[in-house]
């Protein structure tokens, strides 16, 4: 006859439930966590997948104000094309036409020797698989054609 003093630990045969968990809780456990960073992954994913979205339309947005800020600056304002490929990703083009603008009544004549110019920027890149584009235009005062 064993006695056995109050507070003093048991013997692990006499206990009757078990402590820790099952293998099947574990599991559970393991699978849950699993999907949790699976989605977050997907979130990370995306929110990186649209930062570089944003990158390019602003890579190609600051190429697109460039080239029509040196329109009649840097390049002489006459009709015409050019085209290129900056950083090989980004193809421009520029195109430079004079401006007629529909006749009215009332309009005021434009001097004669000054010209109005429309210049059209276009941008286009690849991101990913889709092909992006972004077009600008503007209006600018310059000499007459010869």
């Amino acid at each position: 006859m064993s006695m056995q003093l109050p507070g003093a630990p048991t013997c692990g045969r006499n206990r009757r439930g078990s402590a820790g968990f099952s293998l099947v809780e574990v599991l559970v456990a393991l699978v849950i966590t699993g999907l949790a960073l699976a989605a977050a992954a997907g979130v990370f994913r995306t929110g990186l997948l649209g930062h570089e979205a944003a990158a390019g339309a602003d890579a190609a947005l600051a190429l697109a104000e460039e080239k029509i800020a040196a329109a009649g600056i840097t390049e002489p304002l006459r009709s015409g094309r050019s085209a290129g490929l900056f950083g090989d990703r980004f193809q421009w083009q520029v195109s430079i036409e004079p401006y007629q603008q529909k006749s009215s009544a009332d309009s005021d004549q434009p001097l004669p020797d000054l010209q109005l110019y429309r210049v059209a920027v276009t941008v286009a890149w690849r991101d990913g698989h889709r092909q992006r584009q972004m077009a600008l235009d503007t209006l600018r005062l310059g000499p007459p054609p010869p």
